[in-house]
Formats: C-alpha cells, structure tokens, sequence
C-alpha cells in the first residue's frame, strides 16, 4: 500500500507545473491551494482528524487568516502583509528555531512542513511568501 502511494505520489509530480512547482503569474489563493494539496494532504498533521487546521484538500481560507497558531498562540497563521510575522510561513521556511517564541523550549514549535518529507521548493515557499506579502487574497479577492 505504501509501496502504491509513493508511485501516485511520484507521478503526480511529472507535469510541467510540477516541475517548477508555481504557476506563472502573481499568487492566488487557488494557486497556494495547489500547494497545500500537493504537499498536506496525505499529512497526518492536517489530514483526517487531526487536531491542527486542515491544509489538505480542504484546506479554508478563513482558517488560516487572522487565526492564532496552536502551538505559538502569540502568532498568527498568516498575518496578511507580513509574512515574516505569520507562522504559515515560518513553519515552511523551517526557521522556528530563531524566533524568540521558540527559544526557551524549540520542541514546543514542532517542526518544519511539510514533517517527514523535504521541505517545498524554494519557488513553491515564495509564492506562499509573496501571496502573504500580497495582503493573502481569498477566492473572491481580485
């Protein structure tokens, strides 16, 4: 079974998009929605039932703007604006370990993500970054 899903997986990478991982273009919330598919849905992390915000493919727009992380409560999920600020970005770009929120005990910030795979490609965190930088437009945003 596991054998069969690392197959689907690798495959699902051999189009044009996935090889570069972003569309062309500014970011758009169904453009990082791609993203969080690819990457978070086979995630026990945030699929199922898991007790973190669904990133899979169900992944809410809502849920992640303004919404405080659970396990770095000081910090936003995404902080339209500033994605330097929103925890969404500091868990992709892997970097919780220099925020004074992490210092006194880094195991209470978890780990990068997507866990247990390689982190995103540079290009891919960009336009998650960028779409931050952008003000994190919803579906209905121009």
């Amino acid at each position: 079974m596991r054998r069969a899903l690392w197959c689907l997986l690798a495959l699902a990478g051999c189009s044009e998009e996935a090889a570069t991982g972003v569309d062309a273009g500014p970011p758009t919330w169904d453009s990082v929605q791609r993203i969080m598919r690819r990457s978070c849905v086979f995630s026990s992390c945030h699929g199922g039932r898991s007790a973190y915000p669904s990133l899979g493919a169900d992944v809410d727009h809502a849920a992640l703007i303004g919404v405080a992380s659970r396990e770095v409560p000081t910090l936003q999920l995404v902080v339209p604006g500033d994605p330097a600020n929103s925890w969404l970005m500091i868990k992709l770009d892997g970097t919780m370990a220099s925020r004074p929120e992490c210092q006194a005990d880094p195991r209470a910030c978890g780990v990068s993500m997507p866990q247990g795979v390689p982190v995103l490609e540079r290009a891919e965190r960009d336009l998650v970054r960028e779409w931050i930088r952008l003000g994190a437009p919803g579906p209905r945003d121009p």
